[in-house]
């Protein structure tokens, strides 16, 4: 018997079929959990410059393929559609989770605005784009874990897992709101950490460097048009290890984070990134 059988995780962001989100509702059903997957819309949203041909080819519904590769390992799953960045989507998140559930064991905070106009030089950020990435990725983590902290303070016992970056630890340039906004992650994670480390809930963010998902494509398509107009400017590059990561490899590190091996682990930011940051 798995330590997760019985138990509840909810995902942010799992509607990509190459996606973080994905990897991680897939590695906890397989340890044993049942699976809460919400996304913004049933098949989560494009970055710029992405065509999304994999999934056409694919055939992949989102949150709705989703349901069914877990219902496949058999597990209980329930899909949500809705916006963490609003306080009544996120509370609404929780509370049909523990109307079908019961119980929720493990918040992993993974949902992200997709890559748009503000990859861009910082004077250049248009203030809508500005907002809606602090929006998703700052506040949406706020607000869910706001929601699900008195369910777990009331149980003595939870798990809180957000996503940052490597961005969230180095700036990064044209990058501005994506850094911003992981960088408050990252101090988000330490405040919560700090309140909540007496009553048995651990909080605790990965940073992935590069990973090999749907938002890469968007990237390698942003900067290859970079380079062709500025020589100058930084290019993708491999890490240390020679491989970008995999979305699973971000998945095993959220495992780790839930269970009960890291039961003495708070406040820690761990980069699953080939050695490219090294802090």
């Amino acid at each position: 018997m798995s330590e997760f059988d019985g138990k509840i995780v909810l995902v942010t962001g799992c509607a990509r079929a190459s996606g973080m989100g994905r990897a991680i509702s897939v590695a906890f059903a397989r340890a044993g959990a049942d699976v809460v997957a919400t996304d913004v819309a049933v098949g989560g949203t494009r970055n710029e410059n992405e065509e999304g041909l994999a999934e056409i080819r694919l055939g992949w519904k989102g949150l709705e393929s989703l349901a069914g590769e877990l219902q496949g390992l058999g597990r209980r799953v329930l899909t949500l559609v809705g916006d963490v960045s609003r306080a009544t989507d996120a509370e609404r998140f929780i509370a049909d989770a523990l109307a079908r559930f019961g119980r929720i064991d493990v918040l992993v905070n993974n949902a992200a605005a997709p890559h748009g106009a503000d990859r861009r030089l910082l004077w250049e950020v248009p203030e809508d784009a500005w907002d809606l990435v602090i929006d998703v990725n700052l506040k949406g983590t706020f607000l869910m874990s706001r929601a699900v902290i008195p369910h777990m303070l009331s149980r003595g016992s939870g798990r809180i897992i957000n996503m940052a970056s490597v961005s969230g630890k180095r700036g990064t340039a044209r990058r501005g709101a994506y850094t911003a906004s992981k960088f408050g992650v990252i101090g988000l994670t330490q405040a919560m950490a700090q309140e909540l480390a007496a009553h048995g809930i651990t909080v605790n963010a990965i940073c992935p460097g590069s990973v090999d998902t749907s938002r890469r494509e968007s990237t390698s398509r942003r900067e290859r048009a970079l380079a062709e107009r500025d020589p100058n400017a930084p290019v993708l590059s491999l890490p240390p290890t020679g491989r970008i990561a995999r979305p699973d490899d971000i998945a095993r590190l959220a495992l780790f984070f839930a269970s009960e091996h890291s039961d003495h682990i708070t406040g820690q930011a761990w980069n699953v990134d080939g050695g490219t940051v090294m802090h």
